[in-house]
């Protein structure tokens, strides 16, 4: 077992916790773990937001079943493997504009940090309501700009974490910039057996486990990513209503 060492809640639906796993404690920016709850749940893929010397921190964000179980009721982990994917190539770009939705803002905030070492200038435009972290992002980004939807400005590389959807749409609004993307899509083990996080990068298939979770957003089939992602959605809003009836009975007990 992975024990929980803190576990702060920031909203009703998310929260931060700090596990012990030292395996972890050697990831790069960019940079997740996969971890579980119990040993019948359902593994979850994580971003690190910070490593420690005996683990790392992450931000969980509840939108399905199994991260609204690690924000509810996880003191403990059965499962934690990391650190895995490929870590963001970091270096010397000159002006670097992040653009984040929600969660996003953890492997935003984790890659920036190594950016801000290589003398970057970090831009933050977050396009959701819901700002986590907003204290820590303010003290490493240069300059925030709050967006109801992607905007065009003026960029060395343009970095995007937490939807699918911004880099599809900077793609068009940036076509010669370069745009690093965090793709966001459904992991069953990790490392490559399960294909369920494949995805196409100029025609070829990729897996956003092994290959990424970085890819050069020019190069992505957007859109038959999207399109497999939504056939995951009834059955991830039935599981999700079901463990909530179950959390209420379980209140109710008590």
């Amino acid at each position: 077992m992975y024990p929980i060492l803190e576990k702060v809640k920031i909203a009703e639906d998310a929260c931060l916790l700090r596990i012990r796993a030292e395996h972890v404690a050697k990831g790069e920016p960019g940079q997740f773990v996969m971890v579980q709850h119990t040993e019948l749940s359902e593994p979850v893929p994580l971003s690190i937001l910070e490593i420690h010397k005996d683990g790392f921190s992450c931000l969980v964000k509840a939108v399905g079943r199994s991260t609204l179980e690690l924000v509810e009721e996880a003191k403990d982990l059965y499962y934690v493997a990391g650190p895995l994917g490929k870590p963001f190539p970091v270096k010397k770009y000159g002006v670097v504009a992040f653009y984040t939705f929600s969660w996003g803002i953890a492997p935003a905030l984790n890659v920036a940090r190594a950016l801000k070492e290589h003398e970057n200038k970090l831009l933050l435009c977050h396009t959701s309501e819901d700002f986590y972290l907003k204290e820590k992002a303010m003290s490493i980004f240069d300059e925030f700009f709050s967006l109801d939807k992607s905007e065009a400005i003026r960029a060395d590389l343009f970095v995007t974490t937490g939807s699918n959807q911004l880099p599809m749409e900077l793609s068009s609004l940036h076509p010669q910039t370069p745009i690093v993307s965090m793709v966001n899509t459904h992991m069953l083990d990790a490392v490559g057996l399960c294909l369920v996080c494949r995805i196409l990068v100029d025609g070829a298939q990729k897996l956003a486990c092994v290959d990424g979770p970085w890819f050069e957003a020019h190069k992505v089939d957007w859109a038959s990513l999207m399109d497999r992602e939504r056939a995951y959605q009834e059955q991830e809003k039935v599981a999700l209503e079901e463990y909530k009836k179950m959390l209420k009975r379980k209140s109710l007990r008590s």
